[in-house]
């Protein structure tokens, strides 16, 4: 019920932020202080690469998925009552030729454990969201793992900017955090 809460309570931010450039300018120079983020060179080793995914140009990470991932490691890595330092996320691009929905069939459970240990979050049934029935033009997967004392937090979002084009763009977040000691 948390999950749900807060979810409801990031997307009312996220369309607030958005529905005004000048808070957005804002927002982004608040994110940019608070979390350490950077483009990977490449996709990990502990997440399969789908066919299909041909590198994007380079480019900054968009205020509004930014938001995604600064929520998310709210949500994930400072869930519980340890709240994390140290925190720090990479997040790489692709465009994809087909439609953001394929990724949910792909990023499955069963895969994400057998290629990284990557579990579902604490109460979701399933790791991927389809948003395009709440209008959202694309979907979500998202993930958590805890080693040697660091938890991570993976999500895999797919955007489909319109709906007849066949190009969707798929970024894959990924967020550490350690406990405060």
């Amino acid at each position: 019920m948390k999950f749900i809460t807060r979810s409801a309570g990031f997307g009312v931010l996220l369309l607030a932020v958005l529905s005004c450039s000048l808070a957005g300018r804002m927002a982004k120079k608040g994110l940019e202080k608070s979390m350490n983020s950077k483009r990977a060179d490449s996709l990990w080793s502990d997440v399969p690469r789908m066919d299909g995914l041909d590198d994007s140009p380079s480019e900054d990470l968009p205020v509004a998925v930014q938001l995604v991932l600064h929520a998310y490691v709210d949500l994930v890595l400072n869930s519980d009552k340890d709240q994390k330092e140290h925190i720090t996320s990479d997040w790489i691009l692709f465009q994809y030729n087909g439609k953001a929905t394929d990724l949910t069939s792909f990023y499955n459970a069963d895969r994400m454990k057998s290629a990284g240990n990557w579990t579902l979050l604490e109460d979701m049934k399933t790791p991927c969201v389809d948003a395009e029935d709440k209008g959202f033009p694309g979907s979500a997967c998202l993930y958590r793992k805890e080693e040697n004392g660091t938890h991570e937090g993976l999500i895999i979002l797919a955007l489909q900017p319109k709906e007849n084009e066949k190009t969707a763009f798929v970024y894959f977040l990924r967020a550490k955090g350690t406990p405060k000691e």
